[in-house]
């Protein structure tokens, strides 16, 4: 599989999607992530803990992927976790194009986690916060 998806908690106990990019990403693939993801989906709500062969993906599949739509003044935490620093840096000026603020970029899944423990935190409290 392509994607290997399992749902993980953070030290507060917030849900988060770490899927596990292996080689031969499809756009299909793409699609079905990013249909598990947007509001309505079963991940709704859930931060993104990605891994794996993320400097791989194909620039369709990355087309694909980008597509979800977040809400702009409240997206929900992306990790993503790329040991090489060469690689991070290129690949965060690709992904800050992704209109997702709230994407950050670490070489270890301990330090990433971490981070969404406290992003997750965040993001729950803007999210039931009363509307003006």
């Amino acid at each position: 599989m392509p994607i290997e998806t399992t749902v993980v908690r953070t030290k507060a106990g917030h849900p988060v999607l770490r899927a596990v990019y292996q080689g031969g990403l499809t756009v299909a693939d793409a699609e079905r992530y990013v249909a598990d993801s947007v509001p309505g989906g079963r991940f709704e709500h859930h931060g993104h803990l990605v891994l794996g062969k993320i400097a791989d993906v194909p620039r369709d599949v990355q087309k694909a992927l980008s597509a979800a739509k977040p809400d702009p003044a409240n997206p929900p935490p992306v990790a993503l976790v790329i040991e090489s620093a060469l690689v991070r840096m290129i690949t965060g000026l690709v992904m800050r194009l992704s209109q997702n603020a709230n994407t950050e970029f670490f070489k270890s899944e301990a330090e990433a986690l971490a981070w969404l423990d406290g992003a997750m935190t965040t993001y729950a409290a803007k999210r039931n916060k009363p509307p003006r």
